[in-house]
């Protein structure tokens, strides 16, 4: 399986359990989709970035670095909602810099 394939499923992963939540709380559709987007793109570029930093911490600066502006989008409507945008983005970000060093950049 070609490695772009590989990360745009694990953005995917990411994607479905960042919007989990969000359809429970009765977000729009047009909301879900855009966190699953941006979650998809990351994929990608967690994936392919060379930072010289751990594939962990490379995930969460990336993630937290995309996730501060929606954050800033969100909060004149939901002030409530920058707390978990923020918490999301650094803890998926980190799982999907790990696994995806672990499983794609470190294959054979």
């Amino acid at each position: 399986m070609h490695k772009i394939f590989k990360a745009l499923l694990l953005g995917l992963a990411a994607g479905i359990i960042d919007i989990i939540p969000m359809i429970f709380q009765g977000l729009s559709w047009e909301a879900n989709i855009s966190a699953l987007l941006h979650w998809l793109g990351l994929g990608i570029i967690i994936t392919f970035a060379r930072l010289p930093l751990t594939s962990w911490a490379s995930g969460m600066l990336i993630a937290l670095l995309t996730g501060i502006p929606i954050a800033v989008l969100a909060y004149p409507t939901d002030p409530i909602s920058v707390f978990p945008i923020i918490i999301f983005s650094t803890v998926l970000g980190g799982l999907l810099g790990y696994t995806s060093d672990r499983l794609i950049n470190n294959m054979p």
